[in-house]
């Protein structure tokens, strides 16, 4: 790893604009290009972190791609605005799209061809996610990977192919991207099948704890490529504006 660090110098990172988020690392920042799982329980927070990026970059005029195979653009978007959000305003202005996608079409797209002959050609053409001419997003959000498992848990040689292709894919456009996965409250497994863990550069976890009676939530960056960063579990509120992150409040996890 520290051979890796050094051949990479100077990084150049993706601020999320998340308040306290960033501190976490050394670096300032996530490294740009890294593909980074952000894992949790439900409810956690996940989607509402990934939202909160596209948002802050697509604000200072970064193209940001949210790709959704659960929750329809309306419901999205009505989430992203009760926070306060401008999102109709950067969908406008091109610098946030919102799509939603269906984890069947995935299956039809990927392995249509699997069986019949030579298959590789074919599918090695097809994009993972249709991103549409003339976008060039710095930023895209999967939400989530644990979706189009459920779709293709009984071809799980399929989902991996799928994987593949869908970090490929993220590594040729060079956008940093966030793939959401849901895990148990307090997960020893960061992805539905492991795979995803051991491809990606990052893992972001977010988790909801029982102290007594109340519920708290924390998070930790337990994994980052090419980036220094705090080895600490810390507490976050979800504010009327977001997310917030307090790097110094350690939280402790039994």
């Amino acid at each position: 790893e520290g051979m890796e660090e050094s051949k990479k110098a100077p990084i150049e990172v993706l601020k999320t604009g998340i308040p306290g988020f960033d501190e976490l690392f050394y670096t300032g920042g996530i490294p740009k290009g890294n593909i980074v799982i952000v894992a949790g329980g439900a409810g956690t927070g996940k989607s509402t972190f990934c939202r909160q990026i596209c948002n802050n970059l697509a604000s200072q005029g970064k193209q940001c791609m949210y790709v959704s195979f659960e929750e329809s653009v309306s419901k999205i978007e009505k989430s992203m605005l009760s926070f306060g959000w401008d999102v109709k305003r950067y969908e406008r202005e091109g610098t946030l799209l919102i799509q939603k996608m269906d984890p069947l079409d995935i299956l039809r797209m990927k392995f249509g061809s699997l069986g019949s002959g030579p298959a590789t050609e074919i599918t090695a053409k097809v994009e993972p996610l249709v991103i549409p001419k003339g976008f060039n997003p710095e930023v895209i959000v999967v939400d989530s990977l644990t979706a189009v498992i459920a779709t293709t848990i009984s071809k799980e040689k399929n989902y991996r192919l799928y994987l593949h292709q869908l970090f490929n894919f993220f590594e040729e456009t060079g956008a940093t991207s966030f793939l959401i996965t849901e895990t148990e409250q307090v997960p020893t497994r960061y992805s539905t099948t492991g795979i995803e863990e051991f491809l990606a550069d990052g893992i972001i976890v977010l988790y909801n704890v029982k102290k007594g009676n109340v519920r708290e939530n924390a998070l930790e960056v337990l994994k980052m490529r090419y980036a220094k960063h705090q080895k600490r579990i810390v507490h976050f509120e979800i504010t009327d504006n977001g997310i917030v992150v307090h790097p110094d409040r350690q939280v402790f996890i039994d």
